[in-house]
């Protein structure tokens, strides 16, 4: 948009500064892409270097990278479409330098002087221009200083040209002003769902021919997608913990390194309020016993919370001096006045833990089952290397089995399964991007384990035969004949809506929905009858299909946004600024194409398809 042509003064280098200082493309010099071939395209007699598209290229995919979070490949991007939206994008900014070249457009030394010394990657260590750093980063990246500075040239001579073009490009007021009531307007809308109480006679079951005919006419809804018929194979821990040996010494020592967590004392769950001296908190301890005043009520009149005065779970010894007395009570409630760090205090006891004695037999089992799985980690740690080496060698998935602990299964992936590996986020992922032309490979899962599988076919997308799904089928066909004795009905009473009856005379109860905009359509308003009350004039009553059966829709009135409201003079201003900005592209993008249509293009393939090779 033309928005981008008003920043591209202030961004205009910001390519060749990411290319030149962040991201290592060193080895995209002008052997990588066919020997002495540097030219990859030509508008006219301007010239887009092979370099110039294998940058686009890398930034292209880092910001397909960033947006979605994951690792994106050139094969990916390719599916999209990437590498002909660069090219076209590199061509037509070729082709506005052609358009500033015939103009004879240029700039003085001092504007690029000016630019040069503007690009932080080139200061030293005192914020000055540094020569060296200068010409190191270009000759680190192939380029010289007459070369670089040529395209500073070029680019400032684009932005003129684009300056001149774009300048003074602005829709009328009119068009903010549709916009933003088409956006803000707010309706007051009626619906009256349809229930089977307006019918004089219940709808009878479909018949089984009337269930096949639904199942023939409608084969979207019991339609199986494209599938992966997948062999795997797999090993967890809790697979080998079981055969994992473990001494009696190695036990002993668990237990022995563990036994402040087998034998735990008595702990308590306790607050602490203190007091400016002992008679203040005897005071307040006797309120307390008397039922004249609460724990709760002091922390109240101190302005406290109970988080203020918690100290968690305790043991007696954490409490110091306290702690006695405060184990002393035989049940929750307060102790005190005892000694505390800040002063005499009270203690309130909420609830109490009794000691836990677990002895050495009782924890055997718990302690083999942790020494086991985590031995049985190790195993699986030592065993990467050789399964590895072994589907290297040609193992089939099948071999692997049959020679290892690993258990063979197989499934029919379509990305809702849940059993087995397939539950698992490593697996599915897999699972996914799997093709037929892989081999397998040892992977290792997000839960722990290892595992590996092969695709050996994709099932195309089928519908399921009719005997599975006949139960189903009969449910979609009976409400398809309970919506259809509705709508029929509705239709009825539409029209003697129409004709001046009410909603309550009919029998029917809709529901009211205010302020209803193309923005905000609130809870309970299905959407089907929100998009069709924005294509309706007051009174208007229509029947509306929705995925709940059908409702009667009535609009009852239209508001439009105040003129004088601060919001929608910030609305028609933005809509105005982006309609600008959108013209401005236009005329931009109608500029190159000319240039394009009038001085021809070359493409170079082979230096196309070499730069594709490297990025691979």
């Amino acid at each position: 948009m033309a928005k981008e042509t008003r920043r591209k003064a202030s961004n205009i280098f910001v390519w060749i500064i990411l290319a030149l200082l962040i991201v290592g493309l060193a080895g995209f010099g002008v052997s990588s892409f066919g020997g002495s071939v540097r030219t990859l395209a030509t508008v006219g007699e301007t010239e887009i270097d092979v370099e110039d598209y294998a940058r686009a290229l890398q930034s292209e995919l880092r910001t397909l990278t960033q947006r979605t979070g994951e690792p994106v490949t050139f094969a990916e991007a390719r599916a999209m479409g990437i590498d002909r939206r660069v090219l076209q994008g590199l061509l037509a900014q070729a082709a506005l330098d052609e358009a500033a070249r015939q103009a004879g457009l240029s700039v003085g030394d001092a504007a690029v002087r000016e630019q040069i010394l503007s690009i932080p990657g080139f200061r030293g260590l005192d914020g000055q221009f540094d020569r060296e750093a200068y010409e190191f980063a270009l000759e680190q990246n192939g380029l010289n200083v007459g070369a670089f500075e040529a395209q500073i040239r070029d680019e400032l001579a684009r932005n003129l040209l684009q300056a001149a073009l774009a300048s003074g490009v602005a829709p009328g007021p009119a068009l903010g002003e549709a916009v933003f009531r088409y956006v803000a307007e707010t309706r007051t809308v009626n619906v009256a769902p349809l229930g089977e109480d307006i019918l004089s006679e219940p709808v009878a079951p479909p018949t089984e021919a009337e269930v096949r005919a639904f199942y023939d006419e409608n084969p979207v809804p019991f339609t199986r997608p494209e599938r992966k018929a997948i062999t795997y194979v797999w090993l967890t821990p809790d697979m080998v913990a079981p055969s994992v040996e473990i001494g009696e010494d190695a036990l002993r020592a668990a237990y022995d390194a563990r036994t402040a967590e087998f034998n735990r004392p008595e702990r308590r769950l306790v607050e602490r309020l203190g007091f400016p001296d002992e008679s203040a908190a005897a005071a307040a301890a006797q309120a307390i016993a008397a039922g004249e005043a609460s724990f709760d009520e002091y922390l109240a009149e101190r302005g406290l919370a109970t988080e203020d005065v918690d100290l968690g779970i305790v043991a007696q010894g954490d409490l110091g001096a306290a702690g006695e007395g405060v184990f002393a009570l035989e049940d929750t409630g307060v102790a005190g006045p005892l000694p505390s760090p800040v002063g005499p205090a009270l203690y309130r006891v909420n609830a109490i833990l009794s000691a836990q004695q677990t002895s050495f037999d009782d924890a055997r089992e718990a302690l083999r089952a942790d020494l086991a799985a985590a031995r049985a980690e190790a195993i699986l740690a030592d065993e990467i290397e050789a399964l590895e080496d072994l589907l290297a060698g040609g193992a089939t998935l099948e071999e692997l089995a049959a020679e290892t602990e690993m258990e063979l299964g197989a499934l029919i992936w379509t990305g809702d399964e849940t059993e087995g590996p397939a539950g698992d986020a490593a697996f599915a992922n897999t699972a996914d991007a799997v093709t037929t032309d892989e081999f397998p490979e040892i992977a290792i899962l997000e839960t722990g384990g290892l595992f590996a599988l092969r695709l050996d076919e994709v099932i195309p997308a089928d519908v399921e035969p009719f005997e599975d799904v006949r139960d189903r089928a009969a449910e979609l066909a009976a409400q398809a004949k309970r919506n259809a004795a509705l709508a029929e009905r509705g239709r009825a009473m539409l029209e003697e809506l129409r004709a001046g009856a009410s909603f309550e005379t009919l029998g029917l109860a809709p529901q009211v929905f205010e302020a209803v905009s193309r923005r905000s359509i609130p809870d309970g308003l299905p959407t089907e009858a929100a998009r069709e009350a924005f294509g309706m004039v007051p009174p208007e009553a229509r029947l509306v299909e929705t995925a709940s059966g059908p409702v009667i829709v009535r609009i009852e009135a239209v508001a439009e946004p105040p003129a004088d409201d601060p919001a929608a003079q910030a609305v028609k201003a933005s809509v105005t600024q982006e309609a600008a900005a959108g013209m401005a592209q236009d005329i931009l993008t109608a500029a190159a194409r000319a240039v394009e249509a009038e001085t021809g293009i070359t493409v170079n393939d082979a230096a196309v398809n070499a730069v594709h090779a490297q990025i691979q």
